[in-house]
């Protein structure tokens, strides 16, 4: 296969393993293609420094990467417990009410909304990871006594799930808009919108950001974590710019023995839409303590690779683990290892139209050109990074090569795979285009000598991607500086 490049992104999760700006760099340097900064934990001065970090730490490294922020969303979390955790034990009563004193092995103190009418007798609730579980016995105004039918400990503030209730709570409520100021404020690439259940949920997010400076050029990945979400992907597709396959709690809200076809089913449907698709949590959970992956962390990472995703993601693993850079490297191993056995013709078969026909169909010819050719690139100029998201989505077997004068467009692209964004200026005519496509993708060493396809709107700039065209390797020479453009004509630039 031609070219070098991992085509499967790695998102890594910075925490206090990785929060010092030399570890910064190193998880950067080691393969990081993205860095997310969870907004659960940690106060708004540590955002602040953490996100200013990242960004020079990217600049130290050289390289453009996305950052992306993380909201807590609706999570119901119970209050502190005395001592830190309690061992709750089988048949025994446990009370959830809204006293916000220290718990014990008798109560807890939790926010439930609308406390009395959100659980009924027999209902289950977990808690943590799904490992304790409690069954509801009888729910009054301002309490809910349960019995514990899985025994374990329950630490502080673990996460509570009710799967039977429709808890009517914002998505993107107070807090979460006080911390997304802070993103835009520090200059995040995306915004991760937590426990979403469809479309509005992503409306609602999209109208805040679109009314604050900078707020149009952040994106939105909506989590998958609930139940509702699985039957609303298709109108939360519409209005996302990726997704993220977050197991740990879908992985509680639906039955475990279903969450790898979910799994499957959500990249899946992700890659026919054209959007992004990361999966994430206990990737290589192990690798907390441990400094290589077990057998089955590196079967379900080449697993991730096989369904389509465009990015894995380390939690735990980055960001309090002993051995963060090590989990970076082992992502890239198993990738670079596994993309080759790809296959993208039933993705190619599963074509979907979204008003954008011509687009399309020129993604697909740009693909199937490269390939009769064997390109060593597709190289797309682009504003918005829509061109190489079409043509990414089809998996060429050659690098796709982005041309952007726009950084926030070459970030956003940091999450797409296969894509590496380039910066170039808006380009005049076709000519010059194609020299500087050919210089830089030589510059940048993507993959051995060869022709390579170049897509461009043409003629007039901002004209939708409409041309492709073969390069040879070798740049051509400029016959002037208006090579190919009438005098006084004014600039053009390539596609959308």
């Amino acid at each position: 296969m031609p070219g070098s490049v991992r085509r499967t992104k790695i998102l890594a999760t910075v925490g206090p393993a990785t929060d010092r700006p030399d570890r910064l760099a190193a998880l950067i340097g080691a393969g990081a293609d993205a860095v997310r900064l969870n907004f659960s934990h940690g106060s708004d001065e540590e955002h602040r420094t953490l996100l200013r970090r990242i960004h020079a730490a990217a600049r130290r490294t050289g390289r453009e990467i996305a950052v992306v922020g993380d909201v807590q969303g609706p999570k119901i979390r119970v209050g502190e417990i005395s001592g830190g955790s309690v061992r709750l034990v089988a048949g025994r009563p446990w009370t959830l009410d809204d006293d916000p004193t220290p718990g014990n092995e008798r109560r807890v103190g939790v926010q439930i909304p609308a406390m009395g009418q959100s659980a009924r007798p027999g209902d289950p609730v977990l808690l943590g990871d799904g490992n304790v579980g409690l069954e509801v016995v009888r729910v009054r105004a301002g309490s809910i006594l349960t019995k514990v039918v899985s025994e374990g400990t329950v630490s502080s503030h673990a996460g509570l799930f009710l799967p039977r209730a429709r808890l009517r709570s914002s998505v993107f409520a107070e807090k979460d808009r006080q911390d997304a100021a802070i993103g835009l404020d520090e200059g995040i690439d995306y915004l991760a919108l937590s426990f979403v259940s469809g479309g509005s949920d992503l409306r609602e997010a999209r109208r805040w950001l679109d009314r604050r400076p900078h707020g149009r050029t952040v994106g939105l990945i909506a989590k998958i974590e609930r139940a509702e979400a699985l039957e609303s992907i298709d109108s939360i597709l519409r209005y996302a710019d990726g997704i993220m396959v977050a197991r740990g709690d879908l992985g509680i809200e639906v039955p475990l023995e279903r969450l790898a076809l979910e799994q499957k089913r959500l990249v899946r449907r992700a890659n026919i839409a054209g959007k992004f698709a990361i999966v994430a949590t206990q990737m290589l959970l192990s690798m907390v303590n441990a400094p290589r992956p077990t057998r089955a962390e590196a079967t379900d990472v080449a697993n991730a690779v096989l369904d389509g995703a465009d990015a894995v993601m380390l939690s735990e693993e980055s960001a309090v683990g002993k051995y963060p850079l090590e989990a970076v490297r082992w992502l890239d191993r198993i990738a670079r290892a596994t993309e080759g056995s790809f296959d993208p013709r039933p993705l190619r078969e599963s074509e979907s139209s979204d008003g954008a026909e011509g687009e399309r169909a020129v993604a697909a010819a740009a693909v199937r050109l490269a390939e009769g050719v064997n390109a060593r690139a597709i190289v797309t100029p682009t504003h918005s990074g829509r061109t190489a998201r079409l043509v990414a989505r089809l998996r060429p077997a050659c690098p796709v090569v982005a041309l952007s004068s726009s950084a926030h467009t070459r970030r956003r692209l940091a999450l797409v795979s296969g894509v590496s964004a380039l910066p170039a200026p808006v380009h005049r005519d076709l000519v010059e285009l194609r020299t500087r496509a050919a210089e830089l993708v030589g510059r940048a060493g993507l993959g051995p000598s060869g022709p390579i396809v170049l897509t461009a709107g043409y003629p007039v700039e901002g004209r939708p991607t409409n041309l492709v065209t073969l390069v040879d390797s070798e740049p051509e020479p400029l016959a002037g500086p208006r090579a190919s453009g009438a005098p006084g004509s004014r600039p053009r630039r390539g596609g959308r």
